[in-house]
């Protein structure tokens, strides 16, 4: 999938969340959720109130809007968010680059329901 970016407006983004929760609500809980793709968010390593669905290696210092809207859908579904349970060097997470080069940022994430989470070995 791939999320508006941090500059689309707020009602396109709330579009796009509800889109994803209503595929989301139309999954049976007894069945694994995946979730892949480009979400434009940025995630710290802050996991206060979001132990189950963000781990502890975030990839940047400050959340933006769309980090935050990603990590309350995924806390909501009790999905984790698989990148932030891994450690690597800073060099090894940006998965986008700046047509210049300068700008380095992760925004392409793996999610996986909770309960399947030890299933995840690296992301």
């Amino acid at each position: 999938m791939y999320a508006p970016t941090e500059s689309a407006s707020d009602r396109e983004k709330d579009l796009f969340y509800d889109q994803l929760q209503d595929v989301l609500d139309d999954i049976p809980c007894h069945d694994v959720k995946l979730i892949m793709g480009d979400f434009n968010a940025k995630l710290d390593d802050n996991r206060q109130g979001f132990t189950t669905a963000k781990g502890p290696h975030g990839s940047t210092d400050l959340i933006n809007d769309n980090g935050v809207r990603f990590t309350l859908l995924c806390n909501s579904n009790g999905i984790s968010i698989g990148n932030t349970f891994f450690k690597h060097k800073r060099i090894h997470k940006p998965t986008w680059t700046s047509p210049d080069g300068s700008t380095l940022n992760e925004i392409d994430y793996v999610c996986i329901s909770s309960r399947w989470r030890s299933s995840l070995h690296d992301v």
